[in-house]
């Protein structure tokens, strides 16, 4: 029997969280077939994470790069489209794995969407409003597997067909096993094996909003007795941040969730992976939820807000921000996060949702 072959889209923005949900599914399905050929198509400037994670990509420029580059949307579409329909037919998938976007980022998917391939939409909770559009109930129906990356399948909303939605849980790219402890993560990262680590995390680093996040969260740790801060740089952060002195950025390390245990508190904005991740190593955490077209950042910090596994910065100032840190500089009030968090997310869902594209295979 030949190799099965798989194809993860992923479109990203802002961020790293499409590519970093399908790169955790994509390992647990080289894990559990091993002579899997596995190839991804994605727009995000920082292909070079999938690379590392072990497979090949096939790049096109992102929005922002077009923009600023000046093609026209016209040219963009046009070799977008082009580009994506040749691997897709060349390289001849047997399924085809879809993140957020179920028609792509431009509606170059649909046609592809009825050729011979079986197609699996990983399906993330999304604003009412963009859930509800007519597009994207009409495309739905061309899958035929929905993963959901959360613990009940009501989370998304009502389905067309629920019949073919599998709830996984949170997905992560790291399993328990591939963490490291926190003296092993400190010296992994040269930091201090002793005294109060906070992390401070706004996104992969294509946020404008990023920048202020950065230089008020480092305002708020200098005023700390004994405390450091780490600012993770994401891949696409294009200029590191101006911080004061005693302050350490880790640019581009990729995937941070097996060094979290390092820290004993963070601030960090409230992406799917990046809350996930937080609250699976147990790291006590001040969410700051930015707007963003698809995911609801602030009903998730809320929620989480509400179950004790968080603090909620929101909105994001000084005087809220300094509040939260000063809260979490106390080890009883971190204690509390950390364990509240492990209880929520307990397991990593990517071998199940791995299973479930399996099975069309």
């Amino acid at each position: 029997m030949a190799a099965p072959r798989f194809v993860f889209y992923a479109v990203n923005g802002l961020g790293l969280g499409h590519v970093t949900r399908l790169l955790s599914i994509a390992r647990a399905v080289k894990r559990l077939a091993p002579r899997a050929e596995i190839l991804f198509i994605t727009s995000s400037e920082a292909d070079g994470v999938i690379y590392r994670e072990g497979f090949a990509a096939v790049k096109l420029p992102s929005k922002t790069i077009r923009e600023q580059c000046g093609l026209g949307k016209a040219t963009y579409l046009k070799m977008a489209q082009s580009v994506t329909w040749s691997v897709l037919s060349s390289f001849d998938p047997d399924v085809l794995i879809v993140d957020t976007y179920p028609s792509g980022s431009f509606e170059e998917l649909i046609p592809v969407l009825r050729w011979k391939q079986k197609n699996v939409f990983v399906f993330r909770e999304q604003r009412q409003k963009t859930y509800l559009s007519k597009l994207l109930m009409a495309v739905l129906p061309l899958y035929d597997r929905l993963i959901i990356p959360h613990d009940d399948i009501e989370q998304v909303g009502q389905l067309p067909e629920p019949q073919k939605a599998r709830a996984v849980g949170p997905i992560l790219i790291r399993e328990k096993n591939e963490i490291l402890s926190r003296a092993e993560a400190r010296r992994a990262l040269k930091l201090p094996l002793d005294g109060l680590l906070f992390y401070g995390s706004f996104g992969g680093g294509g946020d404008p909003e990023t920048r202020r996040a950065f230089e008020l969260t480092a305002k708020a740790i200098s005023e700390i007795p004994d405390a450091h801060l780490v600012l993770g740089a994401g891949p696409l952060l294009r200029q590191a941040p101006e911080v004061p002195p005693g302050v350490t950025v880790l640019t581009g390390r990729y995937p941070m969730l097996d060094v979290l245990p390092a820290f004993d508190g963070a601030i960090a904005a409230a992406g799917y992976n990046t809350v996930h991740e937080l609250l699976f190593a147990g790291v006590a955490s001040a969410l700051v939820p930015f707007g963003r077209v698809l995911d609801d950042q602030e009903k998730r910090v809320q929620t989480l807000a509400e179950q004790g596994a968080c603090l909620a910065c929101a909105p994001f100032t000084e005087s809220g921000i300094r509040e939260a840190i000063n809260c979490l500089a106390d080890a009883g009030t971190r204690r509390q996060l950390a364990e509240r968090g492990r209880q929520i997310v307990n397991k990593n869902g990517a071998t199940a949702a791995a299973q479930a594209i399996l099975e069309l295979v």
